[in-house]
């Protein structure tokens, strides 16, 4: 891969992110978080078949493309979801220690 054809397999992977994580909470809400995270980190290993089979060529740089996309979404997906338990976790773990600061609450130890 030239670096230009590199930059663009990146930038694909970052959409991909950012898709996830934009998609986790109506993924979240119609499979259930447990579930829809497990399908997300069983599906990522599959993402990385291209890689094993790839030749040069156009048509393999975009299924490596289109595979991280699909990889970072599966990751952007699974963690954001995963921040958002912890955090609904740790919310009720602290209870009346957290404080507002500008708008974000602090846990105070």
């Amino acid at each position: 891969m030239t670096p230009t054809v590199f930059g663009r397999v990146l930038g694909v992977g970052a959409l991909g992110a950012a898709g996830g994580a934009l998609a986790a909470p109506a993924l979240s809400r119609r499979y259930g978080p447990g579930p829809m995270m497990l399908g997300a980190l069983a599906l990522t290993p599959c993402t990385q078949l291209p890689l094993l089979l790839a030749a040069p060529g156009l048509a393999w740089q975009v299924a490596i493309a289109a595979a991280l996309f699909v990889q970072l979404a599966c990751a952007g997906a699974a963690g954001t979801t995963q921040r958002s338990i912890s955090w609904g976790v740790s919310v009720l773990s602290h209870g009346r220690s957290l404080v507002p600061v500008n708008g974000v609450l602090l846990a105070l130890r």
